[in-house]
């Protein structure tokens, strides 16, 4: 297993920053290649908050694939318990560390964004973890959407904020993603929302405490059917 260093997902003061138009694919790729990590959210208390739900909802639901778009540094895929698994990432470096820290988990995969885009997939689950707010451009969130989406056969997991609002991070910017979903997505039906039990609130600590929650959608069928 490849060590990783807790990061809690301060702001990344990165030159090449300053010099041009911002890329949150940049962003991360340069991120993940000085040693930093995904986050506060993939650590600790929140990791294992969104590991227990999302097993749980794989089991309920007798779900037998599922992608996940930002697969990140893979703190948080460790916690997951299912068998085919499959990691999407903007970062070839990061792509390459899963690749070698899950060898032995047979049934797990993981690609580049690029790769993916290429030989596209589906799985009966699609889902985003900390990802949507993090997609501060606006091409990129609505590719970002579109991908999510088509990705699924019955599924769509969502945990992120769901609102409209820039932020002082130059890498933040909420989302009010289900009013894309409304739009453009309209075959996904609400399932439910469940509140994070570590809600971040004033004076909260950033490092244990989430603005993020969960929402799930259904894909619904043509003919009026819908996905068990």
């Amino acid at each position: 297993m490849l060590p990783f260093l807790i990061d809690w997902g301060e702001p990344m003061k990165l030159p090449f920053l300053k010099k041009k138009k911002f890329s949150s694919a940049e962003y991360w790729d340069q991120r993940y290649r000085s040693g930093r990590t995904s986050g506060a959210g993939s650590y600790g208390r929140l990791a294992q908050y969104k590991a227990d739900f999302i097993n749980d909802l794989v089991k309920k639901k007798q779900i037998k694939s599922v992608v996940e778009f930002g697969s990140g540094d893979g703190n948080q895929a460790n916690l997951f318990n299912f068998s085919n698994y499959l990691g999407i990432d903007v970062s070839d470096h990061m792509v390459q560390a899963a690749k070698v820290r899950f060898s032995d988990r047979s049934g797990w995969l993981f690609q580049t964004l690029e790769d993916f885009c290429e030989r596209p997939s589906q799985c009966e689950l699609s889902m985003s973890l900390d990802v949507i707010y993090h997609l501060v451009e606006d091409d990129v969130f609505d590719a970002y959407m579109k991908r999510l989406t088509g990705a699924a056969t019955r599924f769509v997991l969502v945990y992120s904020s769901d609102h409209d609002a820039a932020t002082k991070d130059i890498h933040v910017r909420h989302r009010n993603f289900t009013k894309w979903l409304a739009a453009f997505a309209p075959e996904f039906k609400y399932v439910g929302r469940w509140d994070n039990p570590y809600p971040q609130v004033a004076g909260s600590d950033p490092r244990e405490t989430s603005f993020a929650f969960f929402q799930l959608f259904k894909r619904v069928c043509v003919d009026g059917g819908a996905g068990q």
